[in-house]
């Protein structure tokens, strides 16, 4: 086998283990306001707890998502009860699909595992804020 495509087969193999070490690995350390980059193969497993579970559906080239990343995260980790999941839509093409995911930023909250609300778009602060403590999951 030529050096370059050895390399190159390498590359993608230590890649793809770098990308199913980033997910989900077990239920004791899924704790509230946390951030997780899922795949498609941890995103179930990241969203079937039962906290309310903020879907983030983004991608690098996107600007209006960078603009909502932080806004996101922060309103996760100031309300309880809530936990955020990043999906690349570029990197899991499976699991946008499965959501019909045609405009990003798409927001999604999860509750049991089941849609309780949505919006699209880059939203201002005090709406996003509004939204994660709407869907909060109350103790």
């Amino acid at each position: 086998m030529n050096s370059l495509r050895l390399l190159s087969r390498n590359v993608h193999n230590v890649a793809r283990m770098n990308a199913q070490a980033r997910g989900f690995q077990s239920s004791a350390r899924f704790l509230t306001g946390q951030v997780h980059d899922a795949s498609d193969e941890t995103f179930q497993k990241l969203v079937s707890v039962k906290e309310t579970v903020i879907v983030d559906f983004h991608a690098n080239w996107c600007r209006p998502c960078h603009m909502l990343d932080p806004i996101i995260r922060d309103a996760v980790k100031s309300t309880s009860g809530t936990t955020l999941v990043r999906v690349d839509v570029d990197e899991c093409p499976e699991t946008a699909s499965k959501f019909n995911i045609a405009s990003i930023p798409a927001v999604f909250a999860l509750k049991n595992g089941d849609i309780a609300g949505r919006f699209v778009g880059a939203l201002p602060k005090h709406a996003v804020k509004e939204f994660v403590e709407n869907h909060a999951t109350k103790a």
